[in-house]
């Protein structure tokens, strides 16, 4: 398929407010092409918002399109930085949905809880998630695909691997990370 044709996709990695006009998020664009004033959805984590894309550029010049591979800074009109948010994603409206509820396999040096927080995105912010076992197993022990429960919706598909981490937040936010995982099945 020509890159033309493919959905636009890209990872916001970071969100810049106190623009007049709204807010600048910055990212890697992971596929298709984007235009000036294309309507797209912020997608994952907070509700699914449509906007257009109003400018963007890359090193304070600005570009009329991109394209993949290239990482490029968005401005999203009319809204302010709490309403957009590190690890959710910029798409062609219908492309992609957040989920809750996925099957992975987990790997890690230390034994976990059923209660984790897992990053899908670099740098994003970590979801508490819910680890769903039968009585008396241990998650560390498993060796298999468990049912996992997010409390916010994340952009995933099958394939995706993800960070499982612990994630304080006193004077600075700190992030330990505890291990990894990797999505065999979407169950929502």
């Amino acid at each position: 398929m020509p890159e033309s044709e493919t959905s636009f996709l890209m990872t916001v990695e970071d969100v810049f407010g106190h623009h007049p006009h709204g807010t600048y998020v910055a990212g890697e664009v992971l596929q298709g092409v984007v235009r000036v004033g294309d309507e797209l959805e912020v997608v994952g984590l907070l509700p699914t918002r449509r906007i257009t894309a109003a400018t963007f550029g890359v090193f304070r010049k600005q570009l009329a399109e991109a394209r993949a591979g290239q990482s490029i800074a968005v401005l999203i009109p009319g809204i302010n930085r709490t309403q957009v948010a590190v690890g959710q994603v910029l798409a062609t409206p219908g492309t992609v949905r957040p989920h809750s509820r996925l099957r992975a396999t987990l790997h890690a040096d230390t034994a976990l809880g059923t209660s984790l927080q897992l990053r899908f995105a670099k740098g994003s912010e970590a979801v508490e998630a819910t680890v769903h076992l039968p009585v008396g197993t241990d998650v560390s022990a498993l060796g298999r695909p468990v049912e996992i429960t997010l409390d916010r919706p994340a952009v995933f598909e099958q394939g995706t691997e993800f960070g499982v981490v612990v994630q304080t937040r006193d004077v600075i936010t700190s992030t330990r990370r505890l291990g990894t995982g990797l999505v065999t099945e979407v169950l929502d």
